[in-house]
C-alpha cells in the first residue's frame, strides 16, 4: 500500500517539475504610477521616472518597480502628428508573491502625446533577461501597449497590458 502512494507523489513532483520548466503565457493587465526623478541618464537635462505597478494575470498577481527615461524623437512614428518620445534606457524587476523575481530590459520603445483631446500612449517591447526562484535562467520577450494620464507636475498614472512569453530552463 505504501509503494503505490510513493509513486503517485513522485509522479506529481516530476509532473509539478516540468510544468515550472518550459514555455509560459505572460499576458498580464498593470496600472500604477510614475514620478519624476532627479536622475539623468544622458545629461541632455531630461529626467528618468521611476516607475511602480502592480501586475495580474498569468504567470501571478507581482508588484513592477522600473526606471525609465524618454527623450524627444524625430523622425515621428506617431499618428495624427503626435509627439513622439523614445525610450533611451528601462529596466525592471517584477516581485511575485512567492518570492520569485523576473527580470525585464526593454530593447525598444515610445510614447506618443496628442495634446487635442490631451492623450498618452506608450509601445514598448523587449528582453526577459533572468530570474529567481521559479524563474532562475528564464528568458523570453515581451511587448506592452500603456496609456498614461499626468497627475500633478511630477507624477503619472499608467494602465495598460503586457503580452509575451517566458522560458524557463529545464
Amino acid at each position: 500500500m505504501k509503494l503505490p502512494l510513493l509513486i503517485a507523489v513522485c509522479a506529481g513532483l516530476i509532473v509539478s517539475g516540468a510544468v515550472q520548466a518550459g514555455e509560459i503565457k505572460l499576458d498580464q493587465r498593470f496600472a500604477g504610477i510614475g514620478t519624476q526623478t532627479a536622475v539623468d541618464t544622458n545629461d541632455d537635462g531630461t529626467f528618468a521616472t521611476a516607475f511602480s505597478f502592480q501586475m495580474r494575470g498569468s504567470p501571478g498577481r507581482a508588484t513592477s518597480e522600473a526606471l525609465g527615461e524618454f527623450v524627444p524623437a524625430a523622425p515621428n512614428d506617431c499618428p495624427d502628428g503626435a509627439l513622439q518620445n523614445d525610450l533611451l534606457l528601462q529596466s525592471f524587476v517584477d516581485l511575485f508573491n512567492d518570492g520569485s523575481m523576473l527580470f525585464f530590459v526593454t530593447t525598444a520603445g515610445h510614447s506618443c502625446v496628442t495634446f487635442v483631446p490631451f492623450e498618452i500612449t506608450c509601445e514598448l517591447e523587449g528582453d526577459i533577461v533572468g530570474g529567481t526562484g521559479r524563474f532562475v535562467g528564464a528568458t523570453g520577450s515581451w511587448r506592452v501597449e500603456c496609456e498614461i494620464f499626468p497627475v500633478g507636475a511630477f507624477s503619472t498614472a499608467t494602465t495598460g497590458t503586457m503580452k509575451g512569453r517566458i522560458v524557463v530552463p529545464d
